[in-house]
């Protein structure tokens, strides 16, 4: 498939998305604000972030517009149904999360045979349908849907929704890991209750709102700089941070900073601010718990290349410590790329280390 040439407006519309998804504090404010800037981003008649246990059977929707609503006495169909959904079978089967039409599965004719079709996508008045998952772990789905009566999905579309995904996937976690923490600190002042990370706001002075963060902070990034309350390298670090956050022309995925000694790795991530709250540092040790495997479906060989693709390993060294050729690692990063959504090996590193290791 050829791949879509973006213009100008459409990169300007997808940062727009990113912004209103970045700036989202819990899942409810994230769901809310993507389906909402997603319906400027790709015409569709309804636009619905799915999450779905398949097992379960629960499911939970955030529909643009909002008039949306799914018929109670058919909401069971699309998951006693969800064997008979290309898209959720293609999902499940391989691990790619990225956007899928119906139509590149099935004709019309077969799709309109399925009682899916008969029993839910026919009552609610869906012929086309696109979609992407947030994430990779069968059998809860979170999707975003785009459905429509009438027209079928673009080119054009699906190299939107490709480009904005892995960032959507990140936001979509730190909106998750945003809303626990301000949970815990509503309903506990005990700083056990933060289930073993540091958190210290960087407030004037900054406060340790866990007994010990900021001894661990200095211990493992350094002293306090002669300007401001945490070292230089942290303070470059949070710089970045800010720019890619502030930043209105180009796309960057964050990356966490990590900081090892005797044998003990912490991973520190940058909790942006909302006037009149003050930013906030997020430490937690990592556990080394590779986990790529079992959480975005790749398999036991494209696990191995990602983590030495982390150390920073050539394609050449892969190439012998796995005992394959460099064409064969390359092939492998070619599918792994497909299956992510993201380009070139830092973009993989920071998808990675900010979203798997957590």
């Amino acid at each position: 498939m050829t791949e879509f040439q973006l213009g100008l407006s459409d990169y300007e519309e997808v940062l727009n998305v990113v912004r209103a998804a970045g700036e989202a504090r819990d899942p409810g404010e994230f769901s809310r604000a993507v389906v909402r800037e997603l319906a400027k981003l790709v015409p569709s008649e309804w636009i619905v972030l799915n999450e779905i246990d398949l097992e379960s059977g629960q499911q939970r929707m955030v529909a643009e517009p909002e008039s949306f609503v799914v018929p109670p006495e058919i909401e069971p169909f699309l998951v006693e149904f969800a064997d008979q959904h290309p898209l959720i079978m293609y999902h499940a089967a391989t691990g790619d999360g990225s956007a899928k039409k119906i139509s590149d599965f099935l004709t019309r004719e077969e799709f309109h045979a399925r009682a899916l079709y008969q029993k839910y996508y026919k009552v609610v008045g869906v012929e086309y349908q696109m979609a992407f998952t947030l994430t990779g772990t069968h059998p809860h789905v979170v999707a975003l849907v785009f459905s429509s009566p009438h027209t079928d999905f673009t080119e054009r579309d699906r190299a939107v929704l490709n480009l904005i995904r892995p960032h959507l996937v990140q936001a979509w976690f730190n909106a998750k890991e945003q809303g626990h923490l301000r949970s815990l600190l509503s309903s506990v002042s005990d700083a056990t209750a933060l289930g073993g990370a540091g958190l210290v706001i960087l407030s004037d002075p900054p406060h340790e709102l866990t007994p010990g963060a900021l001894m661990t902070l200095y211990r493992f990034y350094g002293r306090p700089s002669k300007n401001g309350p945490v070292s230089s390298r942290v303070e470059r670090w949070i710089a970045v941070q800010e720019s890619r956050l502030d930043s209105s022309d180009r796309l960057e995925l964050a990356k966490p900073l990590g900081a090892e000694i005797d044998g003990r790795r912490m991973v520190l991530r940058y909790l942006p601010g909302r006037p009149p709250d003050p930013p906030a540092l997020l430490l937690r040790e990592e556990r080394r718990r590779f986990r790529s495997h079992d959480a975005l479906g790749l398999t036991a060989r494209e696990t191995e290349i990602v983590a030495l693709v982390i150390k920073g390993e050539t394609n050449v060294a892969i190439g012998q410590a796995l005992h394959v050729s460099p064409n064969t690692v390359k092939k492998h990063l070619d599918n792994i790329y497909v299956k992510l959504g993201v380009r070139g090996r830092g973009r993989l590193t920071a998808f990675v280390l900010d979203i798997l290791e957590r």
